[in-house]
């Protein structure tokens, strides 16, 4: 009996806002090439207000003392690429991979107090990117190693894990 007045209620978590940042001098360069970083910016905000299966801020009334929030960054993405940087007679190839980095800010709904600060960083695994660079489109300049849905793919694998990391520490 004791021990069930001690037990603790979970707090309830919610999400707060979701924005991107930009300014990656890799995401720089890969925008020369063509692609158009604002509408792929957009899109993957929409994606990632789906993939949070917790409710919005906006929807609570009368917060609870326990009432947690946390608000999420998309701190940069990039589709990947391969180059190489030439000194000369001596070249250095330059790889990166496709990857989709998130940041959460965890807090107190009622106080606004910071609680924990999350990052995490998906990345494509290499056997995948290697064949998508040495594909012939890629090679001919033709597409990116990673296509939207690859970024899409990516992000809902970042999100997953940023909200069970949130869900832990709540």
């Amino acid at each position: 009996m004791l021990r069930n007045l001690m037990k603790r209620e979970p707090p309830r978590v919610f999400v707060g806002s979701l924005s991107i940042t930009s300014g990656n001098l890799i995401r720089h360069l890969e925008g020369l090439s063509g692609t158009a970083p604002p509408a792929l910016d957009r899109a993957l905000l929409m994606e990632l207000a789906e993939l949070l299966p917790l409710p919005k801020v906006e929807a609570v009334d009368n917060p609870l003392a326990t009432d947690m929030a946390f608000d999420v960054v998309v701190q940069g993405y990039r589709s990947g690429s391969a180059t190489d940087l030439s000194l000369g007679a001596v070249g250095l190839p330059l790889y990166w991979r496709p990857q989709v980095r998130l940041a959460a800010r965890l807090y107190h709904l009622r106080s606004r107090q910071p609680k924990a600060t999350f990052q995490v960083t998906q990345r494509m695994p290499w056997s995948l990117y290697l064949s998508r660079v040495l594909s012939w489109r890629v090679l001919a300049g033709l597409e990116l190693p990673a296509r939207r849905n690859d970024l899409e793919q990516l992000l809902r694998q970042a999100a997953s894990r940023l909200v069970t990391r949130v869900q832990g520490a709540a």
